[in-house]
């Protein structure tokens, strides 16, 4: 039975323009949302001498360009097959995940070994008046993390959803900003290191985020296989146009948002080659309209052979 529910059916069944400017739309928002709030934070954090404020403010800037990243990757992908790229370019909209992932760890890094040597310096504790920046930024932050989490699955784009924890890993740094300010604040002149430390916890969890959304990126980039409610509504699909004996096989690949379908269609043995012709034409423009996100369909006709239904119905 099929999971009509499935997020990879209904990101399949959107309409390919549509969700390339509904990416770009969002990745072009995020750009301008944290570019702000990364000069407020890094204004703040310079005028209240917070390490973490900084650093968060840096982590804002790194949002800015994996947002830029992810826009690029998304009017890449849009762009018409040529003669190098007979596929199209859909492979850009995974390899703007894949950076947007790798920027996230060397983000982390950056911070990470940053707020470490910052330990050995003397300073005075951070000013408690940086928290009504950090305070509205974690909640417009977290906010857009979830409206950029949702429209990325929507339209099954890994770029927008990296994106997406982008603004959630901003979150988590402005959160342990928040955490060292205060500690800081009110332990006195023994915590003022405080803030440091927060923003190596909080860079970890970069690291830990990057690191996980790379995996994704790179199954889509080996071809990994696809959800399995795609595959069974293929299968069903195929099945339902008259002739159709059985499904020997399906194997779908993502080429960003968009699908490669191959498959293998099994008929009468006794039908002309213009009629399996004919039905391998049926299933395809059929797919294509059930799912827009399909760019082509590869069928393989095969002869039925009796007492073989039940593989040719069921197999992968």
């Amino acid at each position: 039975m099929v999971n009509t529910n499935s997020e990879a059916l209904e990101a399949a069944r959107t309409n390919p323009e549509r969700s390339l400017r509904s990416g770009r739309g969002s990745a072009m928002q995020s750009i301008l949302v944290n570019g702000g709030l990364g000069a407020a934070k890094l204004v703040a954090g310079l005028w209240g001498n917070s390490y973490a404020m900084v650093a968060d403010a840096a982590e804002s800037f790194a949002d800015v360009m994996g947002s830029c990243v992810t826009f690029y990757g998304l009017r890449l992908a849009a762009e018409p097959a040529d003669r190098e790229h007979p596929a199209g370019h859909g492979r850009a909209e995974t390899l703007a995940s894949a950076v947007t992932a790798l920027a996230l760890v060397a983000v982390g890094v950056v911070i990470f070994d940053h707020a470490m040597v910052s330990l050995n310096e003397p300073r005075s504790g951070p000013n408690p008046l940086t928290l009504l920046v950090l305070v509205p930024v974690i909640f417009i932050k977290e906010r857009m993390f979830h409206w950029m989490r949702a429209r990325g699955k929507a339209i099954g784009s890994l770029a927008v959803v990296a994106d997406a924890w982008h603004q959630r890993s901003d979150v988590v740094t402005s959160v342990a900003a928040l955490t060292g300010i205060i500690v800081a604040w009110v332990g006195g002149a023994g915590w003022s290191h405080a803030d440091s430390w927060a923003a190596m916890f909080a860079s970890l969890w970069l690291i830990g985020t990057g690191l996980w959304l790379l995996g994704p990126a790179l199954h889509e980039l080996m071809e990994g296989s696809v959800d399995p409610s795609l595959l069974d509504f293929i299968r069903a699909t195929s099945l339902g146009c008259e002739g159709i004996r059985g499904i020997d096989k399906v194997w779908v690949r993502k080429l960003g948002m968009r699908l490669m379908v191959d498959m293998h269609i099994v008929v009468d043995p006794d039908i002309s080659v213009q009629e399996g012709h004919r039905l391998a034409h049926e299933v395809k423009d059929k797919l294509q309209h059930e799912l827009p996100q399909v760019r082509n369909v590869m069928v393989h006709v095969e002869p039925y052979v009796k007492g073989r239904g039940e593989r040719h119905q069921g197999d992968a």
